[in-house]
Formats: structure tokens, sequence, C-alpha cells
């Protein structure tokens, strides 16, 4: 039996009805009936892993093959009576339900002669030999059998893009393959563990694979040679930030405007737009917000001084069996040790590289001024080392908290000095100078970011492993922006000040603060985002990828480490 290749039951899910289609934005099927859709014992077969992700998970994603597909299968849905073709009665959208298999779902097309019907299949691609294709098929003839007590022998695919017809005989082995996989795939849904990538031709165009990761899994698990490329799937592209005083953001048509005084200041299309980030007394008008809500389009509110407030999330992912593992894991110490110490392993390799970088542009390295800042890189080497060594969090935060004290003991060594921004240790609520404004309100912004992202995957924001549970503080956020920090918004904070784009005048001192002005928060939101579309050769796998990408990526390598590597971890 020709084994399942190609991508054209992609789009398959397409095919079932209102009812069905219903269940899958639920994220799984009605367990209360304990029917699986017919279109995905197509994908189980196919791969079960994919099969898992849309069936357990509830992820849907659409890509160019499920769209191809649903344009030239529209027609095939199309409600109408049962009609007389020659010597044959032609019928579509049988509804079709097995109590013994537990399946349902909906035909594309029954052809009845002489009295015993068959089964009719349409498919985009040309003629080809699936093995997932003629078990859909197949079970669709077992369901006509069960409904109408009459045994029939074939079916048929019909090939929209070569516009030709093949019989597919229901032979015992066939018959025997397709009630296995039903089984299997029952078996799945009630155990729930996640299959192993299949890693081979068929993850090729599939739209999951952003988010199976099957060649990044592979390669750590040193199955495979390194990934040429990464296809993250987070899609923001636009963030729209509004941070003028007294603007209302509203909705017109499927745009999203910005208007002050009856004036419309920015006019932006939905379909372009991934994110909007609101700072201080902004408006957001209902129809406004349920549109962002129905688009998936997060808003992430600010404070006027940038501080993060929260997030109007689209909708809590229903992915209850990520976030169960993601919790399981909370509440095991070791587990939480060893998360802990890659968090603060990559937040301590890259200020170490950063102060290096600063070290290996200086025209002479042995001018003796340099030497706070060669004693700064000597000491986070020395907590670098000790961090595989540390016995619990205590002393991990007091690794961190001693290296990072060295870091920023030696931040000023990276900024020009000709550009009056003084700079002593870092602070934080109130900002003590311009500098620390600049860091907090990079910071607030990257922690938006990432808690975008790990509920785009569907984990919980405020269940971390490095820093502590406390009621309102976004923990894993706080954990996953550690390696970011110095990379990402550190440098946004370096360039704007040796750049001249902010100089010291744009700050003004509030409640014993210093915060940065409305005209040049716009400066900084443009180089917070350029930085972030920046690209960069990922430090393990190699291929290039945005640090917007590599977020996404980091969430998504952590999600597969919650459910495979502590699969077996109890609390």
């Amino acid at each position: 039996m020709a084994q399942a290749t190609k991508q054209q039951w992609e789009w398959d899910k397409q095919k079932e009805s209102k009812k069905l289609e219903g269940w899958k934005r639920k994220g799984a099927v009605s367990m209360s009936e304990n029917y699986i859709p017919l279109s995905q014992i197509n994908t189980y077969v196919f791969c079960p892993r994919r099969f898992y992700y849309e069936s357990i998970e509830g992820h849907q994603v659409i890509n160019e093959h499920i769209e191809e597909g649903k344009i030239k299968h529209e027609h095939v849905h199309t409600e109408v009576s049962d009609r007389k073709k020659g010597d044959r009665v032609i019928s579509r959208r049988q509804h079709l339900a097995s109590d013994t298999l537990g399946v349902s779902g909906y035909t594309d097309l029954v052809e009845e002669k002489n009295g015993i019907p068959y089964p009719v299949e349409y498919k985009k691609a040309g003629v080809g030999d699936w093995l997932n294709d003629q078990v859909q098929l197949c079970l669709q003839g077992l369901l006509l059998e069960e409904k109408t007590g009459i045994s029939i022998p074939h079916g048929y695919m019909y090939y929209i893009g070569s516009k030709r017809r093949r019989k597919v005989p229901f032979d015992n082995e066939l018959r025997e393959i397709t009630r296995r996989y039903v089984a299997e795939a029952q078996s799945l849904l009630e155990t729930q563990k996640i299959p192993k990538p299949i890693h081979d031709n068929r993850c090729n165009g599939c739209s999951v694979r952003p988010i199976c990761l099957p060649d990044e899994i592979a390669y750590l698990n040193e199955l495979d040679e390194r990934p040429k490329r990464i296809k993250p799937a987070l899609g923001i592209d636009n963030v729209l930030y509004v941070d003028e005083q007294g603007c209302t953001i509203k909705k017109t048509g499927e745009r999203l405007l910005v208007v002050k005084e009856n004036e419309v200041i920015r006019d932006i299309p939905l379909i372009h737009l991934g994110q909007v980030v609101i700072s201080g007394n902004v408006n957001l008008t209902t129809p406004a917000m349920q549109t962002l809500l129905h688009e998936g389009i997060p808003v992430v509110f600010l404070s006027a001084y940038g501080r993060y407030h929260g997030a109007l999330i689209p909708q809590v992912s229903r992915n209850s069996i990520l976030r169960h593992a993601q919790h399981r894991v909370a509440n095991n110490t070791d587990a939480c040790l060893d998360l802990s110490k890659s968090f603060v392993k990559g937040k301590i390799v890259n200020m170490r590289t950063t102060l290096q970088r600063r070290k290996w542009q200086a025209p002479d390295s042995t001018d003796p001024s340099l030497q706070p800042l060669l004693d700064s890189i000597k000491s986070i080497q020395t907590m670098e080392k000790r961090i595989d060594t540390a016995t619990d969090i205590s002393e991990l935060l007091g690794i961190e908290g001693n290296a990072s004290a060295a870091y920023f003991k030696s931040f000023t060594f990276m900024l020009k000095e000709e550009m009056g921004f003084d700079f002593q240790k870092r602070s934080r609520r109130p900002p003590a100078d311009p500098t620390n404004a600049l860091l907090s309100f990079a910071y607030s912004l990257l922690t938006a970011d990432i808690s975008s992202a790990i509920q785009t995957v569907g984990l919980d924001p405020y269940v971390g492993y490095y820093h502590q549970l406390k009621y309102g503080k976004p923990c894993l956020a706080l954990d996953l922006i550690e390696e970011f920090r110095p990379i990402i918004a550190d440098s946004v904070v370096i360039t704007l000040i040796n750049n001249r784009r902010i100089s010291p005048e744009d700050f003004t001192q509030s409640h014993g603060g210093w915060y940065l002005n409305d005209k040049s928060r716009k400066t900084f939101y443009a180089a917070y985002e350029t930085r972030k579309n920046e690209t960069i050769t990922h430090p393990v796998f190699k291929y290039k990828l945005t640090f917007r990408r590599a977020m996404e990526l980091q969430v998504r390598l952590l999600a597969n480490t919650l459910q495979v590597k502590f699969k077996n971890i109890h609390r």
C-alpha cells in the first residue's frame, strides 16, 4: 500500500460541515459523542503528530495549500437535491456517522447505481496513490454500509487538478488498515500523548510545521543535521503604537482609525495589523475592541511612562494539555532549577558578549581606562561557570544578581561620553536617570512581546520557573525575556543614545523619576521595531531569522520541552 505523501490532505479539514468546523474551533472532537471527523482520520494516517495538534491541542493553521484546495472545492459543498445523471443517482454532502467506529462527517458525493451507493471523494491534486486518501474513502464506504446495510465494493477518487477519476477497491486489506487507524486515533485522543515528529518529506508544506518544529527537534536529539531555515508562525508584521494622549481608536469597515479632535491621525487596514500597543490615556471603542478580538489581534496597555499594565488577549488558548504540563513542571523543584539554569545562562552569555564587543571595538585594548570593563567581563565569566553547579533557585538568583551588577557597572562604557548620558547603576521604580528610563521602557515592550508569543503558543505567562509566583507578575514572560534583555532592549537603548537620536533634553522629571517625552517615544518605538526585525544567525540551528521570530521559537521549544523532556515529571 502506497504511503501518504504530498500536501493535498492539508485542505481536507475544510470539507466538514459547519457543525464539524465548530468542533474544530473549540479545539477538539466532540468527546461526549466520541466522534472523530472523517477528515481528521485522513490527517492521522498522514501524520499522527499533526492529528494531535489539530484534534487535541486545537491548532488550526491556514496555509496556501488549504486556501487553494478550499477555492477549488467550493462547488462540491453547494447544497443541492439528488439528481439523476444517466443511470446514476447523485447526491452531495450526505452526513454519515458510526457509533461502532466513533467517526462522523460529510461525503463530497455519493453515486447510486443499480441500488448500490458509492462514495466519491474530491481531491485538489493530480492522480496519486496515497494511503491517507484511500483510508478516508474506505471509511466513508464503511459508514455507508452501516447506514444502508448494503455491501459497498469500491469508491472513487476525483482529482480536480487533472479532472480524472480513479476507482479504489475496498478489499479486506484496506478495510483492516482503515479500522486499525481509526482505533489508533481514538487511542491517541484518550492517552493525549504527543507523538514524535515524522521528520520526512511530508513536513514540506505542512501548515503546522512552525508549531511542530520537526527539523529543530531532530537536530536537538542528534537525529539529523542542522535545519536550513526557520518558519515560525507568530505573524506580527505591523505593530500600531498609539501614545498621543486623548486619542480614540475606532473601527470603520475593515480599517482601524486613530482619531483626535475629529482629525484622523492614523488609518491602517486590519489585514496588515498584528498588534496594538496603547500608552497612557487613549480610548478604545467597543466596536474596535470587538473587531480586534475577532481578528485575533492582541492589544497591549502601557502607562504613560511606559510601564506594562497588561494586555487584551483575543482568547485564552484552549490548549489545556500544554498548560497542565506547564503547571505540573512548575511544581517540581528539580525541573524548575533545570529550566532556570537555561534562562540564566542565556542572559549571562549575552551580557558577557555585549561587553566583549565593546572591548573589541576599542582602538587599544591595553588602555588602562578599560580595566573596569575587563574586570566586569571576568566577573561575569566567573558567574557563568557557576551556573551548572547551582543547587537551588536561591543560589542561581545570587549568581545572576552578581553577573548583572558587574554588567551594569560597566554599562557606561558602551555609551559615548559626549552624548551626556550618565549611568551609575540600574534603578527601576522610579528610574533614577534618563538611561534607566530608557532601559525600563525597553523591558516593558519586551515583556509585552514575549507575553503575546507565550499566549499564542498556548502557555500561561503568569506561571514561570525562575521568577517566583506573585499576584499579577508575568513570571514566565520574565523568565523568557532574560536572554533577550542585552541583545534587544539594551541594544536599542545604546543605539539611540550613541546615534544622537535621543538626548537628555527629551526627558522630564516627575514623581522622583525620569520619563521620555511624547515625541521621543515615537523615535523609541521605531528603533525597537527595527531591532526586532533585524536578522541574526541562530546560535544553535545556524539559520537566519529575525529577533521577533527568535522569541517565538524559544517559546515553542520550551513548550516542546515541557511536554517531552518532563513528560514523566510528577508534582
